[in-house]
Formats: structure tokens, C-alpha cells, sequence
């Protein structure tokens, strides 16, 4: 390019920046001879050197200014199209403003204070502007360096930028106050604020990990002991059956013992001992017969009170006579509940028959001293069913109260389990029943007319007797529920399962109701 030519020969280069030719410095050289020779005067010799050394940094000052548009032409000449506008603006504005002035040195005679002082103050001035010129071209020159790939790292300006950019985010983020001038501030107390604005923040997050984990230790903790007292029917069944083959054990260790001792054995215990005699009790069929005919008068009943409703619109069955009903309520409450107890009450007893077994061993040294075990009511076996499952937990759940409250379905769409019906059945009897003080009758009979309103009776006596821990601890082994299962049983009142009642639950405290209610 022209600039780069100047008015020099085509193949002429220009002096590194700064640089002095040697026929200059002979120059000088013969210059400072001629002086030394014409004029030896200290303040002429003294006037020259300062002459001298504000010529010589002129020159350098014009040297690097001619560096810096040689520097810029060049990359106006490898810049880009759009590039090349903005560069050239910026060569244009670079090359108007001149050379920096050299620093001004003393001159003539010595200058006063006042003087003095302003040639300070102008000195800072050139020297600040010096040092901005500088910097300036440091940038230009890391930028274009890095631009051309001799500079692996990017240039200073644009680091700084970055870091800038960074510290900005931090403060804001660190909500530090920096409204003091930070070189005002040491270094131990720059650190001590940026400790404090972190601790602000990680201090409530420390707080909250604590919090988390302490809610995990308890959460795992509770899971445990769910797990530990929700035991699993497979795990109950293996300890039920550990703890039967330790009680033989200690029952056989118990009997050689006694057998030692006192000379008696299992074969020498009284037939007294036992609670009644098993060959007199055997016969239960009189209680299947009469639980046969009262199922069929029940049925018979029923049959007759649908067809009669069926004769009728629905509009008119409230004028139906309430005779049939009367007669098939009092032959639920009357015969079938009445035979059902009596064949459940077969071998029922209060105490367990495994009791014997304990005592066994030792039964001859106390024949006379044996109570006998104390008749239980079969309601009682339902109550205890009841206890067992924990009944009451399950009915006065939120879930439930929440349903009853709504008169939403606890389980959605799925239909209640026979366990369930059955628990909050209980539940149903013991609160209408219990505050009135009614006997195990009345509460029998208002399950089995609940029973069979809702075409459960037969599920729900069936878990009864699938409740081995129940039949084992409350019936003898010669007892029917012990020795059948209760199936004959169970079949005939299938006969029922089929059929619709609406018998009401309330009979025996419906008349104690209306009383109380009344005052």
C-alpha cells in the first residue's frame, strides 16, 4: 500500500520503532565535538543535552505513532469488507490526534515553586496519557496476534472483560455491599466480606441438608418399626410354630421331671380334668337339624314376602301389611340366630385347652384344685375376631371418616373385603348396642339380620372359622367347629345367600332410642 511506501523506494523498509541510525550518532557525535570546541560554557553545554533529549524523544514519539498507523493499515487490509469501515474510522480518528507530546525537561535558568509544581502536574497529565496510549496499543496488538494465531491465549482486554463480567455476577448474587472503594479496603477484609456474604447463603443450605437428613433417619426409622409390627402371615405361622416346638420341649423337659419326682405321669391324669366328657358330646347332630329346618322356615318366609312385594307397584309397597315381615324378622331373631348360636357354642369355652397341656405333667398332684373352664357366648368370639384385627383402628381411620362424612366409598370403584364389611359390622353393633347395656343375644342377632341384609352371613362365619388362632384357643378339639370346620354348616345357610332381606338391625334398643331422643 501507499501509506507503507511513503515517499521511500518501492523496496525500502522502515527502522524497527525507536531505532537510530549510526551516521546519526556521528552526527551527534561531531556535533558535541563542535560545541565542546566553540562554547565550554556549563549552561550552554546543559542547554544542549536537554535540547538533545526532547528532540530524541520526539523522534520516538513520531516513530511509534507511524508504527501504530503502519500496524492499522495492515488490518484494514486483512479485514473483511463490513470490517474494513469501522477500521478505517478508527485509523482516521488515530491518525488526527497527533503525536504525544515529549516529557518537558528543565530549561535556562532554575524555575520557582509555583513553576515547579505545574511542570509536575503537566508531567502526570502526559504521563497518564502515555500510559492509556500504551495500553491501548498493547490490546491492538494482543488482539491482532491472537486474530493472526501467533497468541494462544486470548488478549488481556477481553480476559479482564470476562473476569469483570464474572465479579459483577458474584456481587449480585453474594448480595455483598462494595459501596466503599475496594483499595480503601485491605486484603484480610476483602476476604472477610466475601466469607460472610458465602456463609449467607451456604449457611441455610447446610440447615436444610441437616434437616433432610434427620427427616430421613426418622423416616427410615418408622418404616422399620411399621415393618416390624405389620408381621407377614408366612412370618407369623413360622414363629407360631417355633413357639409350639419350644413349649413340647418344655413340656416333654417338664414331664420327665414330674415322672422323677413325684412318680406321676400323663397316663395316671384324672378324666375329672378335663372341662367336660368328650364321648357324651360328640353327638351334635340335633344342632345341624336344627339349624337345617330354621333355614328353611327363614327361606320359605322370604320367598313368600318377595312374591307378595311383587304383587304390588312401587308405590304401593308402603301400604303393604307388615305381618310377613314381622313373622320373618322374629324367625331370624328366634330360630335361626338361636340354632346358630347354639351349634357355635358347641365346645366354646373362655379358657384354652392348651392350658391342660401345661399342667399335664403335673396333673396328679392337683385333680381337686382344677376349675372348670368358663362358657363363652359366641358373640364373644366375634368381639374377640374383632380385637384381634384391630377393629377399631380400621374403622376409625380417616379414610373411613372421611367416606362417612362425603358418603364416598373408602376403596373408590372396588368393592369392600368380607374382612372389612365384617369389622365395621361389629363396629356398627357394639356402638347401637353397647350404650344401652343389651345382652350377647340381642347383639347376635342384629350381626346375623345385618349379615344377611348385606349377603354375607356365610363369608363372614367363614372367617371365623378359617381364624386358627381363635378356634385353637377358644374351642375343644372334640367341639364341632374344631372337628368339621363348620361345613355342613356353612351349606345350609347358602341356602340364604341368594335371597334379599331388609331386616331391621336396631329392634332390641329401637324402643331405648325413641326414649332417649324424646327427653
Amino acid at each position: 500500500m501507499e501509506a507503507e511506501g511513503g515517499a521511500s523506494g518501492p523496496g525500502e523498509r522502515w527502522a524497527p520503532v525507536g531505532a537510530v541510525s549510526a551516521e546519526e550518532e556521528e552526527e551527534e557525535e561531531d556535533d558535541d565535538d563542535e560545541v565542546a570546541a566553540g562554547d565550554r560554557s556549563p549552561q550552554s553545554v546543559a542547554r544542549l543535552q536537554a535540547e538533545r533529549r526532547r528532540l530524541h524523544g520526539a523522534l520516538l514519539a513520531l516513530a511509534s505513532h507511524f508504527a501504530q498507523v503502519q500496524f492499522r493499515l495492515r488490518q484494514v487490509a486483512r479485514a473483511g469488507p463490513a470490517e474494513q469501515q469501522r477500521l478505517l474510522r478508527d485509523l482516521e480518528d488515530f491518525a488526527f490526534r497527533g503525536c504525544p507530546a515529549p516529557l518537558p525537561h528543565g530549561l535556562g535558568a532554575a524555575p520557582g515553586e509555583q513553576e515547579k509544581q505545574e511542570q509536575i502536574e503537566v508531567q502526570k497529565e502526559k504521563q497518564r496519557e502515555l500510559i492509556l496510549q500504551l495500553k491501548t496499543q498493547l490490546d491492538d496488538l494482543e488482539t491482532f496476534a491472537y486474530q493472526e494465531g501467533s497468541y494462544d491465549s486470548l488478549p488481556q482486554s477481553v480476559v479482564m472483560e470476562r473476569q469483570q463480567m464474572i465479579i459483577n455476577e458474584l456481587i449480585k448474587k453474594l448480595d455483598m455491599d462494595l459501596s466503599e472503594d475496594i483499595a480503601t479496603l485491605s486484603p484480610e477484609e476483602l476476604r472477610q466480606r466475601v466469607d460472610a456474604a458465602i456463609a449467607q447463603i451456604v449457611n441455610p443450605a447446610r440447615v436444610k441438608e441437616q434437616l433432610v437428613e434427620q427427616l430421613k433417619t426418622q423416616i427410615r426409622d418408622l418404616e422399620m418399626f411399621i415393618n416390624f409390627i405389620q408381621v407377614k402371615p408366612e412370618d407369623a405361622t413360622r414363629m407360631r410354630e417355633t413357639g409350639l416346638q419350644l413349649m413340647r420341649r418344655m413340656l416333654a423337659v417338664l414331664q420327665i421331671f414330674a415322672v422323677s419326682q413325684f412318680g406321676c405321669a400323663t397316663g395316671q391324669i384324672p378324666h375329672t380334668f378335663w372341662q367336660k366328657d368328650q364321648d357324651n358330646n360328640k353327638d351334635f347332630s340335633p344342632l345341624i337339624k336344627k339349624l337345617e329346618l330354621s333355614v328353611e322356615r327363614v327361606r320359605q318366609l322370604a320367598l313368600e314376602q318377595q312374591q307378595a312385594e311383587h304383587g304390588f307397584c312401587s308405590s304401593e309397597l308402603q301400604d303393604v301389611p307388615l305381618g310377613g315381615r314381622d313373622e320373618l324378622t322374629l324367625a331370624v331373631r328366634r330360630e335361626l340366630t338361636v340354632a346358630l348360636r347354639d351349634l357355635l357354642a358347641h365346645g366354646l369355652s373362655a379358657s384354652s385347652p392348651g392350658m391342660s397341656l401345661v399342667l399335664a405333667p403335673i396333673a396328679c398332684l392337683i385333680p381337686a384344685l382344677t376349675p372348670s373352664p368358663r362358657t363363652m357366648h359366641p358373640w364373644e368370639l366375634f368381639v374377640k375376631y374383632y380385637n384381634t384385627k384391630n377393629g377399631q383402628a380400621f374403622v376409625e381411620s380417616p379414610a373411613r371418616k372421611l367416606s362417612q362424612s362425603f358418603a364416598l366409598p373408602v376403596t373408590g370403584a372396588v368393592a369392600a373385603t368380607p374382612k372389612q364389611s365384617l369389622l365395621a359390622a361389629i363396629h356398627t353393633v357394639l356402638t347401637e348396642h353397647g350404650p344401652f347395656k343389651r345382652s350377647a343375644d340381642s347383639e347376635l342377632k342384629a350381626l346375623v339380620c345385618l349379615a344377611l341384609n348385606e349377603q354375607r352371613l356365610v363369608s363372614w362365619l367363614n372367617l371365623i372359622c378359617k381364624s386358627g388362632a381363635l378356634v385353637q384357643s377358644h374351642y375343644q378339639p372334640w367341639s364341632y367347629m374344631a372337628s368339621t370346620g363348620f361345613e355342613s354348616a356353612l351349606t345350609l345357610l347358602s341356602r340364604l345367600s341368594n335371597l334379599k332381606f331388609d331386616l331391621p338391625v336396631d329392634l332390641a334398643v329401637r324402643q331405648l332410642k325413641n326414649i332417649k331422643d324424646a327427653f
